[in-house]
């Protein structure tokens, strides 16, 4: 986008001088005659409307409600000289804005206005918030309250009438990032359509992709010799006048990828376009994004063009093989100070294109080599069944071995470590880490494949793709490679080999927990947009008399909750608990937790002003505080499993309303000063209850006593159930079938 040009001073005396010699030569309307029919073959409308001018004059001072409140003084829909006096007196630039000689009754040309316009803007938008834009309309999606003008340079959302824009016509448009507020004119120039994807082409006509939607257009004899492939076209007065074929194409694995560049096994990080297209060429031709190419397991074609790749062509799906495992610090974040390695077998190092090789147990200081500001990825691959592992400066081993290959990458806060290997390895060393080797052959299979869906599912994603991994080594995904001597849970890792649980065609995310309270939880603990997208995730009972009960209400789960209850994961310690909690002098360490747990889901709490009804937009620090000291918190809703979904917090001068079950437990865990389980144990230094399966009862002090039961957030399997289910004579997929709602268990192709 281009920022507009400064029209003062010399030129526009000038102009007005030209213009008042027309006048007085006679030509005015001769020359304003000519202009009204070229405008009517042009331009969309020819005089400029007041639900245009609004639009335009948004980015200052004055909102939509007071250009409203102006406009309506003035009868007719269109600018008058009358009207642009008035409006240029109440912006106070009457003296300072040179106008077109008009009569007061006369309608303002679109001429005029914009050069009036550019003047106001000249003056008033020093933030240069309005910038001119050129682009080729390729379509126009109408809706009720705006419509979307997609175009070469991306879409634009416009409260201005679709009528205004004719596709495959250029226009110089008024624009405030992605929403144009006017239009300039049209413009008879060449457009292009970069890396759009030829899906048919026949002698006179062509389709293509271009920005997810298939166009049909007719061509005047350029597709000769020209099958599906990704080109740039050419446009001009709405035909298509050139089509530019892109034939350089490079094949390999995408290691990872950001803003600016991509990262391809064998040949490194190289710069895109930004706007990078991805097409899926095999079956049906469709556009994707880059999130769809599968990190490390998919054999792509990249489509390059000046130094720069422009496209990516999938030719075929992808076949799960291989994970890459971003390994944190120690300290919990992403980047590394220093990294040191050493491999328990012969390994060969990979930098820079060159390859060479190292005896097992030499100690490699990755910053003998690399720099702050180099780039590149450093490979270490131990040879036959070596493993890799993290050491200190002096050689000292930090680290479990790690199975496959280990990359370093430089950022600029230090070195990413990330471990590459096969699927099947990653889970051998997930499922111990996650479960108790010890436990029952049957749940470590149960967990096997539930480890592997969810594995599965971040592949598919890509969440890390910028540090070149598909997951973390955390909580945050799955746990991994923290338990050694662990057998068993690699036995149950072979037996259950490939096999992944789906819902109506696709992985599902297999989420697990440690233990209930005798009932799991649906996905509506998330506050999710699509409660249906999570049908496989239904409220299941884990007593083992089966009966399922409404838990909603608030006496009905106390009464549950203080009950004794046999269940599969009764035996547990968190299967019940009970919290010791206090609000009062807490509201800071409150507040501090809501507005951060905000950031990231502004949703899920709320603040709410005057009487409990206003809701604060916008909420900060001063907002929050104002409402005063926290006076009470209570139970706002509840699911048919007991799982709390909603708390509500009261202030002096407010409230809050508080959802999704990370949210609440995070909130009164500050508040908890003692918590003790069912087998006595006590636990004083609660940062989070241990489950949102709690209610709360307020004692003569002033101070809460929470009843509650399980550990985790409750939704899928519970691990220590699925033990109890084995121990009952349960296999794995009986197990599976009974957490999980209307599944298959399925062998990945």
């Amino acid at each position: 986008m281009g920022k507009r040009t400064k029209k003062r001073g010399v030129k526009a005396y000038i102009a007005i001088v030209c213009l008042v010699l027309l006048l007085a030569a006679g030509a005015l309307a001769f020359g304003y005659r000519d202009r009204q029919l070229r405008e009517q073959e042009t331009l969309p409308e020819e005089w400029v409307e007041l639900a245009e001018i609004k639009e335009e004059l948004s980015f200052g001072v004055y909102g939509q409600e007071d250009w409203n409140s102006f406009f309506e003084t003035f009868s007719g829909d269109r600018l008058t000289g009358e009207i642009l006096g008035e409006l240029l007196a109440k912006l106070q630039l009457s003296d300072y804005i040179e106008i077109p000689v008009m009569r007061e009754s006369q309608k303002v040309s679109r001429e005029d206005w914009n050069y009036v316009y550019g003047q106001i803007l000249d003056l008033l938008d020093m933030e240069y918030a309005v910038t001119k834009t050129e682009f080729l309309v390729v379509d126009v999606m109408e809706a009720e309250n705006q419509n979307v003008i997609m175009t070469n340079k991306g879409d634009f959302c416009t409260v201005l009438p679709a009528s205004y824009f004719k596709q495959w016509n250029g226009y110089e448009g008024y624009c405030v990032e992605n929403r144009c507020i006017g239009v300039a004119g049209t413009l008879k120039k060449e457009f292009t359509l970069d890396n759009t994807y030829l899906t048919d082409c026949t002698k006179d006509s062509v389709d293509f992709l271009y920005a997810g939607a298939v166009y049909h257009k007719e061509t005047a004899s350029l597709t000769e010799g020209v099958s599906p492939c990704v080109c740039d076209i050419v446009l001009a007065d709405g035909r298509i006048t050139a089509l530019r074929v892109k034939q350089e194409t490079i094949e390999g694995e995408l290691l990872s990828y950001d803003d600016e560049t991509i990262e391809i096994k064998g040949y490194g990080k190289l710069s895109h376009t930004g706007k990078l297209p991805v097409y899926q060429t095999y079956g049906e031709v469709s556009e994707k994004s880059i999130s769809d190419v599968t990190l490390g397991n998919m054999n792509v074609e990249y489509v390059t063009g000046e130094k720069q790749v422009c496209a990516i062509l999938i030719r075929e799906p992808a076949v799960i093989r291989e994970i890459r495992v971003l390994l944190l610090a120690d300290d919990g974040t992403k980047c590394r100070q220093s990294v040191y390695l050493k491999c328990t077998s012969d390994a060969a190092v990979t930098w820079q294109g060159e390859t060479t090789q190292v005896a097992a147990q030499t100690l490699i200081a990755v910053s003998d080599q690399m720099t702050g500001d180099t780039q590149g990825t450093f490979t270490v691959t131990p040879e036959q069944e070596g493993c890799v592992v993290i050491c200190d400066a002096n050689g000292a081993e930090l680290s479990n071995g790690y199975g496959g290959s280990m990359e370093v990458r430089c950022l600029g806060d230090g070195y990413t470590l990330v471990n590459s290997l096969p699927l099947e390895r990653y889970l051998q060393d997930v499922v111990p880490s996650e479960m108790p080797a010890s436990y029952e052959p049957e749940a470590l299979k149960a967990q096997a494949v539930c480890a592997r869906s969810y594995a599965c599912i971040q592949l598919l994603r890509g969440d890390l793709a910028e540090y070149g991994a598909h997951i973390d080594d955390s909580t945050a995904y799955q746990v991994y490679n923290r338990v050694t001597d662990a057998d068993a849970a690699r036995e149950a890792v072979i037996a259950t080999q490939g096999e992944v649980l789906s819902y109506q065609g696709n992985i599902v995310e297999a989420y697990y927990f440690s233990t209930s309270m005798g009932y799991t939880a649906a996905a509506d603990v998330w506050n999710v947009e699509d409660p249906a997208e999570y049908g496989y995730l239904t409220p299941a009972c884990l007593l083992t008399d089966g009966k399922m009960q409404d838990l909603s209400g608030e006496e009905a789960f106390l009464a549950y909750i203080q009950s004794p209850a046999d269940g599969y994961d009764s035996d547990c310690r968190y299967f019940r608990w009970t919290g010791e909690a206090d609000y009062h002098g807490k509201t800071d360490e409150v507040n501090s937790i809501l507005l951060e747990r905000r950031k990231s889901s502004p949703k899920n709490i709320i603040f709410y002003q005057d009487g409990q009804t206003t809701e604060i937009q916008n909420p900060d620090a001063a907002s929050v505080a104002a409402l005063g000291e926290v006076t009470g918190m209570s139970a706002a809703e509840r699911g048919s499993s007991g799982a709390l979904l909603a708390l509500k917090i009261t202030y002096e001068k407010g409230s809050a309303l508080v959802r999704t079950e990370y949210n609440i437990r995070k909130v009164l865990g500050i508040c908890t000063a003692k918590l003790t389980c069912a087998d006595g144990a006590e636990q004083t230094d609660v940062t989070m209850l241990p489950s949102a399966f709690f209610a709360i009862t307020k004692q003569e002090d002033g101070g809460m006593v929470l009843y509650g039961g399980g550990y985790g957030h409750g939704l899928g399997m519970s691990q220590n159930a699925a033990n109890g289910m084995a121990k009952a004579g349960m296999n794995y997929e009986e197990i599976l079938q009974y957490f999980y709602n209307d599944v298959k268990l399925e062998t990945m192709k």
